[in-house]
């Protein structure tokens, strides 16, 4: 091969190729997003109760299905003219002051919410034996760990008054759950033996800290004044997000740590020292490890860091970054299993291996009684208990169910769509993304009097979840429009971005989006679990409102 041909091939491979393939996903993105847009227009789903009163509400849902109202469209209309007014208005400010007075208003809204329930007992179940873990280690019963201590099946009115599974049988079942039960141990060591509030007052803060991150992906994507003005009145308009925090459990704070992790190695790619760069990096997926100790599956992230590495090394050519980044990711993953072995240290306990990772896709093709397509089901306890403990058999139940499962869909097309439209709906178009559902699982101090009851059950529950079913469509219809106007920059600029941190947060918000929308295609589903990689359209949306701002101003500018 001459020297002209190899010349020719080069710019194709360094800079058409990785262009393409970003084109691609990105494409992708847009086609996941316009499935979830029809569902959020078509689709309402809400949760039934057991009765009219606070606390009966259950996971069974309706789905409410039709032709959008008109007053749905008219709503839309209307909070899609104000995001954009509201937006250049304030893109007339001093960005330090926008982000501030956000920051704030947040902080703010939320210990408002927070203050109003005044939870002092909280009945999810998981969270139930997580303080109870928790309670037990810091009062130093570590007997109470033992496989002796309740084991199921025992008749001691000890045990059954508990109402939840020993300490033993849960993290037999669940040892992850390990990290989330030492997060609940530290935050009771220093607030106090089953503190509700100050555990959802820590949420509140991580919330907040995640909106300050999400403003700087906004920056290293593109956002200019009007976008981050955009980015503004999307968050302020966030119900889900500003009672994400309520949720008893570390969802909030381990999503916060996983995109805090991601944001540093993004600005590790922006430092030109060797050793300054590595550091960022280096630390950022440790990060991202403490914050997979508080849910596995945010491994999504880290597995998108991982591809977006991949292309802003394609962009800066620096080949070193690859090898710390995979390095320091198997350290992160290594991290995320060292709460296993401190909980085993400490309580002399072997847990063994828990369920295979192939249970939960198991129950997410399942279709439980009375419950939506995919949510949970007791598919793998039932294994569990029937095998003993036996990974490798537990294993191969739910191999088959899965293959089964798969088999009977493609024999069965029209059954196969019918159940993954129901379960899309219930994970993607549920207005509240089980916010309020979490709001009122438990007894609160104010007997949910005032603002709780309002919101939750009176006259404003209603007014509520129609807002929030047209912020969601809003926020689809902005996300799909911002995906566009990348594709058109990429096109444009016939490069993968500006620098190669732009390179690594373009890829990165697109990969963990795709991968958490594939995860949950198949995986358990809940609402609350499609939650954060719905927050990672914000950046997006408010790119899309910029493009919408610009539009205008350049018709604008050709009329005069």
């Amino acid at each position: 091969m001459n020297k002209s041909a190899v010349a020719q091939k080069q710019p194709f491979i360094k800079q058409v190729l990785p262009r393409w393939l970003v084109t691609v996903a990105l494409g992708m993105q847009i086609a996941i997003v316009t499935i979830l847009l029809m569902l959020s227009v078509f689709f309402t789903v809400t949760f039934k109760r057991n009765s009219p009163q606070l606390g009966s509400i259950t996971e069974q849902v309706d789905y409410h299905f039709g032709m959008p109202s008109v007053a749905f469209g008219l709503g839309t209309i209307i909070l899609l003219g104000m995001m954009i007014l509201l937006a250049i208005g304030f893109s007339k400010l001093p960005q330090q002051w926008v982000l501030a007075i956000l920051l704030i208003y947040v902080a703010a809204m939320q210990i408002i919410w927070l203050m109003s329930l005044n939870l002092v007992t909280y009945t999810y179940p998981d969270s139930r034996s997580l303080m109870d873990a928790a309670d037990i280690l810091l009062n130093g019963n570590i007997n109470q760990f033992g496989a002796d201590f309740c084991p199921k099946g025992s008749i001691r009115l000890e045990c059954g008054a508990r109402g939840i599974p020993s300490a033993y049988t849960y993290f037999s079942y669940y040892p992850f759950q390990s990290g989330p039960m030492l997060w609940y141990l530290l935050v009771f060591a220093v607030f106090g033996l089953d503190s509700i509030l100050a555990f959802q007052i820590v949420s509140a803060v991580a919330v907040t800290a995640l909106v300050a991150v999400l403003w700087r992906f906004g920056s290293l994507i593109g956002l200019n004044e009007k976008g981050h003005g955009a980015f503004t009145v999307i968050v302020t308009t966030s119900v889900p997000l500003l009672m994400f925090a309520t949720f008893v459990y570390p969802n909030a704070v381990g999503f916060f740590f996983t995109v805090c992790g991601t944001w540093m190695i993004a600005e590790g790619f922006r430092l030109q020292k060797v050793w300054a760069s590595s550091l960022a990096i280096v630390g950022g997926f440790l990060i991202c490890g403490i914050g997979i100790v508080f849910k596995s599956t945010y491994q999504i992230l880290v597995l998108a860091a991982l591809v977006a590495v991949i292309f802003a090394v394609w962009h800066n050519r620096r080949v070193w970054q690859l090898v710390v980044s995979f390095l320091s990711a198997v350290a992160a993953f290594f991290v995320s299993k060292l709460p296993v072995y401190v909980v085993q240290t400490w309580t002399g306990q072997k847990f063994g291996k828990g369920m295979p990772m192939s249970s939960w896709i198991a129950i997410g093709l399942g279709q439980p009684d009375n419950m939506p397509a995919g949510w949970w089901s007791r598919f793998a306890i039932d294994a569990f208990e029937r095998t003993g403990n036996d990974y490798a058999l537990q294993s191969q139940i739910s191999n088959d169910f899965v293959r089964n499962r798969l088999a009977f869909f493609a024999g069965n097309p029209s059954d196969g769509l019918n159940f993954f439209t129901n379960k899309l709906a219930s994970e993607w178009a549920e207005p509240s993304f089980m916010t309020s559902l979490y709001s009122e699982l438990g007894e609160s101090a104010n007997h949910f009097s005032g603002l709780g009851s309002f919101l939750l059950l009176g006259k404003g529950a209603d007014v509520l979840l129609r807002f929030e079913n047209v912020a969601q469509t809003v926020v689809y219809f902005l996300a799909i429009i911002g995906v566009i106007g990348l594709v058109h920059s990429l096109m444009k600029e016939r490069s993968l971005g500006a620098d190669s941190s732009q390179v690594f947060t373009r890829v990165l918000l697109c990969a963990s989006f795709i991968g958490g929308f594939l995860c949950y295609l198949f995986w358990e589903a809940k609402s609350i679990y499609t939650l954060p990689f719905f927050l990672l359209l914000f950046p997006v949306a408010a790119y899309g409102i910029q493009n919408i701002a610009d539009l205008i101003s350049s018709i604008k500018k050709k009329i005069a």
